[in-house]
């Protein structure tokens, strides 16, 4: 705490000496008949210093404003493409309240050269914006997200997001060339900063050539253009280091570029919690090449297994032990011809700890559990892509991508449940190896200037094969399991799960005008899937099956689509609208041994998009459409499967799909003139014939049985974002609120369950002289969860302070501190523990060598709190995390 005040008051001391002494200066560019220039570019260079002490982008009335030091004298520059640079240097007093009015010339030698204004800071061009990052760098920047946050509009998420005005970047590019399948958060931990020259950012990112003209892409893209002594090159960084408890760190990575090749190596292996490839990051990969129909309305879902990366951080796991490796490449050997790939290597093993108490919500009552788990976590994974691209001509392009992935995984579980003074010694494990193939091609042709087809082909298979193996002391589901009596029970489940899908999408394009075309497509998908499961019995050393029926699955599973859809883009002056109709005609059949069963349904999935753009850099959009979620075969799947100690699942075979409507009002405003950007949104989903569990509930197990159910299940989410800069500071609001209602049954009673969820966080920023960099954040998080037999209230308040000290020009010390408050308003329960890291780093200018000192929960927090709702329980869990340790790292650039 004491730390935290301190920098508030260093903050507020600062500002103040900052803020005096300075005026506020007005300007308006005008061109020669007077018209109003917009996003000119204004700067002001210190004459003494010749730094750049101020920077704005005009409005749409051409107006801009500079603070600037009283007294200074400036060389005021603008300059805008196709005009002329204007100069003139000026030396305020005082503020001035009447804009002062500059005049550009036009100056054709400039047009279609934008690289001859170096100075520009920001150019618009179109649905490009292109950011010169030099002009906004404070000096400390290491690698691509420290060079993207001092960007305006840019934020840079906890799990390594990029968004820009709020808006989540799908691709980066680096120099065109598609890096790591687009993933921005390889691209921001690993891309050096002082090789990125300017930052393009690509709204409606379209790579088809065919299908420039019809353009429905609302892909956002960032390009990343490298310094010109960087385009042929080898770059890169190697880093090492070690510390006591055995700790260890190794990462390397290594770049190549020249104009038609792109070779990206990343290695690292490390047990200090530095993870190089998440949980977040294997789904972003594993995703694969994504079912087409998916735009059209339709959603059939295959759900898999394929876990056992981890789903933890440094604050969440006891022990973290990984290994990677990575490479992409993207190579254009000839004209027409471009080859891009990459291939990912994962090997995990982790250490979980947690305690928790549970809360069953029972029919009329409820029932508690304290439950301690320890959990190891042992995987292997690979992914790999291959995509081949030809485009001879801009009227003709072929894509094919082909994409696998396999896995290796071991989890094993420790665990122990108290219920009323009855204790379970639980252990159990889960070892798989699946894997999986998917091939897509495509092919895009324009007939004419007012035509183009397209036709797309793809094909997947998957192969799934969970054992599950438990332990008991307590007998596990008494009256379903005829089990012989035992110091312990042991049942085991081995799972054979087998997918192949098909799917082919024809498309055909008319182009009324250059505002104007109509889409008409034809689909067909088929998905089949066959199921295996059997439940045995471990006792004396062996296994023996249940001889019921009950407790063996096998069934076929057939799944098709057959698909006609239109849709209509229109533009009308600064209106976009989009309306869409999709008919699908759905045939679902499975075979399994109670018997055929399976439905025959047509549906007609309705869609329109609206955005209306007030100015280039504001806009409002709507979005409407009508969605089916279709089950897979686990869901149909009538006899019993284990899923936990306590939980058994068992399919329906009258399942049939859910639908929804979702509506979404998103509002954007990105003002460069006084660097104040906002954007929100609301989101609302109404669903029929949710597919939710029947629970039926004996003591503190639980039976799931998968429903239609007839009540409808709603989910609201609203969101603002607000951020502000001036002089150093940069002031951020975010808040998110989300009410969700849930219906199930408990023991045949209908039960709904609320939840709402209120997150909102406020930061302030800034940055002295370049040498000290200070960030404020406070969040506070609140879950209020209530259903039939009462309600919960937990509330977490975090305060954290961030301060980079540069304390002289090769010594930086950087400091990180979080102290949380954890409350269950409804136990009356409170807890606080705070974490604090510390680094100090020296590098002497212009030396490829840098040497850190670092520290990791200095003040050795044991656990962290967290809390957690599901259908009919509740859970506050204590993490254990890793203990106290430090590292000495060094860091030698390619």
């Amino acid at each position: 705490m004491k730390s935290l005040l301190s920098g508030i008051i260093l903050l507020l001391c600062s500002w103040s000496a900052l803020s005096q002494g300075s005026v506020l200066f007005f300007g308006e560019a005008r061109d020669s008949l007077g018209m109003p220039l917009q996003f000119a570019n204004a700067l002001a260079i210190d004459t003494a210093t010749q730094a750049m002490s101020g920077f704005a982008v005009t409005n749409l009335d051409g107006q801009f404003k500079l603070r600037l030091g009283q007294g200074k004298t400036y060389q005021l520059k603008i300059s805008f493409i196709g005009y002329a640079p204007f100069e003139r240097l000026i030396s305020p007093t005082e503020s001035n309240k009447i804009p002062y009015s500059f005049t550009l010339n036009s100056d054709v030698t400039q047009l279609g050269e934008v690289e001859v204004v170096a100075e520009m800071p920001v150019t618009f061009r179109g649905d490009t914006i292109v950011y010169k990052v030099e002009a906004f760098n404070q000096g400390d920047e290491r690698k691509l997200e420290d060079v993207l946050e001092d960007l305006p509009g840019f934020q840079i998420e906890e799990n390594g997001d990029v968004k820009v005005q709020g808006k989540k970047v799908n691709k980066v590019l680096i120099d065109g060339k598609e890096f790591f399948d687009g993933d921005s958060k390889l691209a921001t931990k690993n891309i050096p900063a002082n090789v990125v020259d300017r930052v393009q950012v690509l709204q409606n990112y379209n790579d088809i050539s065919p299908l420039s003209n019809v353009n429905q892409s609302e892909t956002l893209a960032i390009n990343i253009q490298l310094k010109g002594d960087k385009k042929r090159m080898v770059f890169g960084d190697l880093t090492a280091g070690g510390g006591p408890q055995k700790r260890y760190y190794g990462h390397a990575n290594v770049f190549y570029y020249d104009e038609k090749t792109s070779l990206n190596l990343i290695a690292d292996a490390n047990n200090i919690g530095e993870l190089a490839f998440t949980m977040g990051d294997y789904f972003r990969f594993s995703g694969g090449l994504g079912s087409m129909m998916g735009s059209k309305g339709s959603n059939f879902n295959i759900s898999s297994d394929q876990l056992g990366i981890p789903m933890a951080e440094r604050n969440t796991a006891s022990s973290l032990n990984n290994q990677l490796g990575a490479f992409n490449m993207s190579i254009k050997p000839k004209y027409g011809w471009q080859i891009t790939g990459f291939a990912i290597g994962s090997m995990v093993d982790n250490q979980f700890g947690s305690l928790s108490n549970r809360t069953y919500l029972q029919d009329q009552s409820t029932l508690d559990e304290v439950y301690t788990s320890a959990t190891s976590v042992n995987s292997q994974s690979g992914l790999s892509k291959l995509g081949i691209k030809y485009t001879p001509n801009p009227n003709f392009q072929i894509d094919y991508q082909v994409f696998g992935r396999l896995a290796q995984i071991n989890n094993a579980e420790r665990d122990r449940s108290e219920v009323n003074g009855e204790i379970n010694n639980i252990t159990g494990g889960n070892t798989q190896s699946p894997w999986s193939i998917e091939q897509k091609l495509s092919a895009y042709y324009a007939l004419g200037e007012k035509d183009v087809a397209s036709v797309a082909f793809m094909h997947s298979l998957e192969h799934q094969d969970p054992t599950y193996n438990l332990r008991t002391t307590r007998r596990p589901f008494e009256d379903l399991l005829p089990m012989e009596t035992a110091p312990t029970f042991g049942l085991s489940q081995h799972r054979i799960i087998d997918s192949e899908s098909t799917e082919l999408l024809a498309s055909y394009y008319h182009i009324f005008n250059r505002k104007n075309h109509v889409n008409l497509s034809v689909g067909y998908t088929n998905s089949q899937q066959q199921f295996n499961a059997q439940l045995f019995e471990e006792i004396d050393g062996g296994s023996r099956p249940f001889d019921s029926l009950a407790f063996r699955n096998e069934l076929d599973f057939r799944f098709e689509d057959f698909l006609v859809g239109i849709l209509f883009k229109n533009k009308w002056k600064r209106l976009t609208w989009i309306p869409a109709l999709n008919f699908h005609h759905y045939d679902v059949s499975h075979n399994q041994l109670t018997g055929e069963a399976g439905f025959e349904k047509t549906m007609f999935l309705p869609g329109f998009n609206a955005k209306y753009d007030f100015t280039n850099s504001r806009s409002m959009s709507f979005k409407y459409d009508v969605n089916t979620n279709f089950m897979d075969v686990r869901s149909v799947a009538s006899n019993f499967l284990i899923n936990s100690y306590n939980s058994i699942n068992q399919g329906n075979a009258s399942l049939e799909n859910s639908w929804m409507h979702r509506f979404n009002v998103d509002y954007r405003d990105f003002n460069m003139y006084n660097f104040f950007d906002i954007y929100g949104g609301v989101n609302y989903q109404r669903k029929m014939d949710d597919i939710r569990n029947s629970i039926t509930v004996n003591q503190w197990e639980r039976r799931n049985l998968p429903v239609n159910m007839a009540p409808i299940n709603e989910e609201l989410q609203a969101y603002l974002n607000l951020s502000k800069r001036f002089n150093n500071f940069r002031l951020t609001l975010d808040s998110r609120w989300t009410y969700s209602k849930l219906n199930n049954t408990l023991n045949e009673i209908i039960n709904t369950n609320t939840n709402q969820q209120q997150r909102y966080e406020g930061a302030i920023s800034t940055n002295i002289q370049k040498k000290l960099f200070i960030k404020l954040r406070h969040t506070f998080t609140g879950n209020y969860y209530e259903g039939n037999q009462g309600n919960s209230i937990f509330y977490n308040n975090e305060s954290g302070i961030r301060l980079n000290w540069k304390i002289t020009k090769n010594l930086s010390w950087i400091n990180n501190y979080a102290l949380t408050s954890y409350e269950n308003a409804t136990a009356n329960a409170r807890s606080q523990f705070n974490l604090f890291d510390s680094a100090i780093k020296y590098r002497k200018k212009g030396s490829p060598w840098e040497f850190t000192a670092q520290g990791f929960n200095l003040l050795n927090t044991q656990s962290i709190r967290r809390d957690s709702f599901s259908e009919n329980l509740i859970s506050t869990y204590a993490y254990d995390i890793q203990q106290r340790y430090a590292v000495f790292k060094v860091m030698f650039d390619l």
